[in-house]
């Protein structure tokens, strides 16, 4: 019966090419914008995952209140990796990050000098810590010892090209050498690290530092399995009181009590590892985070195009009810049930959307490479390519199979025979309120999904249009002017002697980036509650 149904559906769709064309096209084009926001959407959801254990990967994160001023960072102190790990058997093993910023890098002897912006400074576990595969050097001892570093794949071609990295050394800012002692697997697009160099943190003074008021470092713990992180977290007033009070005393002159009372407060969180690229935005961030807001949007923008589309289908279907009447009438007449025609219809929308299917993953892959773009990402339909993804597209296949048939399936079997032989076509056919109804809804998303447009396109024309207080366009910046040393002064002044140059200054950073570090300040020599206050700074 099956393959009955599929020879009279094959036979009907060839007949009509024309019909079956449009058809086929638009429910292909929906499923393509479907299934492009579900590759990045799953791609966003997949942050970190890969990791073995990613459930029980925390980050250590500093909350607190003083003299008015909320400061929410996603940094801790130097000290703290090591006193979780020893005041609470939760606490399996932690490992710190330290950002300062790029720096200038050539090989050691070299003349070639590169910018190197993805590099930060780790802890000698970072191998054992994190599922990163190393390719050359061992886990254990890659980053153990000072002034030591390991590469990136593509790093380590950008150096030295088709040689062997290992044991050469690397010169930071004219000052400074690195031996290469690994070599890992650059990082997969789906996490939130994103570094080509990874420096030993080991002889590092500021990582010995045992100030807890100092917040420079991205401290990461793994918990014991099983380990409820709010159990964990109501244990951490025992850290402000054993560490923070005293610094607290010392510095402003109260007790922890007293500063709290005064309305200021401190508080110590964990912040799971796997939520961070979705739901974390605080000072200090090791790069830009997403929102999760941007998935349901992407995410209802999807359904909604998928929906058209599907209307789409069935108005098309039941638009050419005309011409299958006779057939409906005849089948009838001949004996056939309504629930074979509805199976016959069924089987012909499936059809279709199997062929949609098809023509959308081809779409899809020319098209992804224009998406990456738009999206600066580097998404592939190989990431998505495996049995449980395979498995959801055959269940959507139906859905949508379903879904788009089943209207047209019920309107076109239900033409009373008599009537329609007469060529009472009208009096054969039941009401097309409900293809109405359709109508109407696929022009009000239609039209929700315009507005949001212009309302988006709006908010970027605002943005690129709106006066800074500058003249953006007129104004042009040297790159680490301060490797000219003692001679940048100097630089400035005969750069102002052209008379193409109005003005000049000198900064350290931009106020416009996000390089910058929040730190208190107070007037004068003695710091006070009412007189300390957390400022960012350039």
């Amino acid at each position: 019966m099956l393959k009955n149904y599929a020879r009279i559906a094959f036979r009907n769709l060839l007949q009509h090419k024309f019909y079956t064309g449009i058809n086929i096209l638009g429910l292909s084009v929906g499923v393509t914008c479907f299934l492009m926001i579900f590759i990045y959407v799953q791609h966003e959801l997949s942050y970190d995952n890969f990791h073995e254990g990613v459930e029980n990967i925390y980050r250590f994160d500093f909350d607190g209140f003083l003299n008015g001023d909320d400061f929410i960072i996603a940094v801790s102190s130097a000290p703290a990796k090591d006193a979780l790990v020893a005041d609470f058997p939760e606490v399996l093993e932690g490992i710190r990050f330290l950002q300062r910023g790029s720096n200038l890098v050539k090989r050691k002897g070299g003349t070639e000098t590169i910018k190197e912006e993805n590099n930060v400074y780790v802890d000698a576990n970072f191998f054992e810590f994190f599922d990163f595969e190393l390719l050359k050097g061992s886990e254990k001892t890659v980053l153990s010892a000072p002034n030591t570093l390991a590469l990136s794949e593509s790093a380590a071609i950008k150096y030295f090209g088709n040689e062997d990295p290992i044991g050469k050394v690397l010169t930071f800012d004219n000052d400074t050498d690195f031996e290469v002692t690994g070599v890992y697997k650059d990082f997969p697009s789906n996490s939130h690290f994103r570094y080509d160099v990874l420096l030993s943190m080991e002889g590092l003074d500021e990582a010995k530092s045992p100030v807890w008021l100092s917040f420079n470092f991205n401290t990461y713990f793994k918990l014991l399995p099983g380990t409820n992180p709010k159990d964990l977290e109501a244990k951490f007033p025992l850290l402000i009181e054993k560490y923070i009070g005293p610094e607290v005393e010392r510095f402003l002159g109260k007790s922890m009590d007293e500063f709290e009372d005064s309305g200021n407060s401190a508080a110590f969180f964990l912040f799971p590892m796997k939520d961070i690229h979705l739901f974390s935005d605080k000072l200090g961030e090791l790069g830009p985070n997403s929102d999760i807001k941007y998935i349901y949007i992407f995410s209802i923008v999807a359904i909604f195009i998928l929906l058209i589309a599907c209307i789409n289908f069935m108005n098309l279907s039941t638009a050419r009810s005309a011409n299958r009447a006779k057939e409906v009438g005849l089948r009838k007449v001949m004996g056939a049930y309504r629930v074979q025609l509805i199976s016959q219809f069924l089987t012909e929308a499936l059809i279709l959307t199997l062929i949609s299917f098809v023509i959308a993953f081809v779409f899809a892959g020319l098209l992804l490479s224009n998406f990456n773009d738009l999206a600066a990402k580097n998404l592939q339909l190989t990431d998505i390519m495996n049995p449980s993804f395979i498995g959801l597209l055959l269940i959507m296949m139906i859905i949508v199979g379903v879904t788009a048939g089943s209207y047209p399936a019920f309107f076109l079997s239900g033409f009373r025979p008599v009537e329609v032989l007469k060529g009472k076509l009208n009096l054969g056919m039941k009401s097309g309120g409900l293809r109405s109804i359709l109508v109407v809804f696929q022009f009000w998303l239609s039209i929700i999904m315009i507005v949001g447009t212009a309302v988006v396109f709006d908010q970027l024309e605002y943005i690129q249009s709106k006066k800074l207080g500058f003249d953006k366009d007129h104004i042009i910046m040297l790159q680490d002017p301060w490797v000219m040393g003692d001679q940048l002064e100097s630089f400035k002044v005969e750069a102002l002697r052209n008379p193409r140059i109005l003005n000049g200054t000198i900064t350290g950073f931009l106020p416009v980036g996000i390089s910058n570090s929040s730190s208190a300040f107070f007037p004068g020599s003695n710091p006070s509650e009412s007189n300390t206050y957390i400022m960012n700074k350039w």
